[in-house]
């Protein structure tokens, strides 16, 4: 099967994509640990989406989400916080990324990872490269938001040395800026029939996709990035 997993899917800003049809994808997983997130994502109408709540690691347990519904939420206490006064701080679950894979994956099917995790894609990742599992993994999409956290950023080094030695093929926002340009690169399209249709005429969108994607187009950046903060959902900026 065709797989994509949206590691940190927050309000399904990268579900809209990986829905899109042209991609082929049989199965779309939204991993989200943030309650106030997957009432929105549940709200998606398409039967390939699975919303997980969990947050993907290199370990299984529970853990505090700190910012929770931020777009920036992290576990890690000090990874910065746009609005940090009055931020919640939620008890999540943690997975094992491996035990995940072995679980629910298999070495045949064509998996496409997208991580923006803050600061957990290194766990997620040197979960794989100790499990010997990203040969799994046909493309990675990372955001290295590690390097936000002051206690974790020095990660980054050591695990990209680690991936460029595995011969994982991954790239960043730094690479290619946004994930349906990066699908456009590493991933055939498919033909699509009448699902397009419904595609392209969001019947699969919940209401506040399309009241963002309204704010986003009528309103001047500075003014909707102002209502995002204070009316959209806890959708905050980083």
């Amino acid at each position: 099967m065709k797989i994509f997993l949206d590691v940190g899917a927050h309000h399904g800003e990268t579900v809209e994509v990986a829905l899109d049809p042209r991609w082929g994808f049989d199965e779309v997983h939204a991993f989200e640990p943030a309650s106030s997130c997957r009432q929105i994502l549940r709200r998606y109408r398409d039967s390939r989406l699975r919303v997980h709540a969990l947050a993907l690691s290199n370990r299984s347990g529970r853990t505090a989400l700190f910012g929770a519904g931020l777009l920036g939420a992290s576990v890690f206490a000090d990874k910065r916080q746009l609005d940090p006064i009055g931020a919640d701080i939620e008890d999540i679950t943690l997975h094992s990324t491996a035990a995940w894979f072995l679980t629910h994956l298999s070495p045949d099917d064509e998996v496409y990872l997208k991580l923006n995790c803050e600061g957990s894609e290194c766990d997620v990742l040197e979960d794989l490269l100790d499990a010997e599992l990203t040969s799994w993994v046909r493309a990675v999409y990372v955001d290295f938001d590690v390097r936000k956290v002051p206690s974790q950023a020095h990660r980054q080094t050591d695990l990209e040395h680690r991936l460029r030695a595995a011969g994982v093929n991954y790239t960043t926002p730094d690479d290619v800026p946004g994930v349906a340009a990066w699908l456009e690169r590493c991933c055939g399209r498919s033909r699509p029939g009448l699902s397009a249709v419904r595609y392209r005429l969001g019947l699969h969108r919940p209401l506040y996709a399309w009241q963002r994607s309204i704010a986003r187009a009528t309103l001047p950046p500075s003014l909707f990035r102002w209502a995002a903060t204070r009316f959209g959902a806890m959708s905050r900026l980083r």
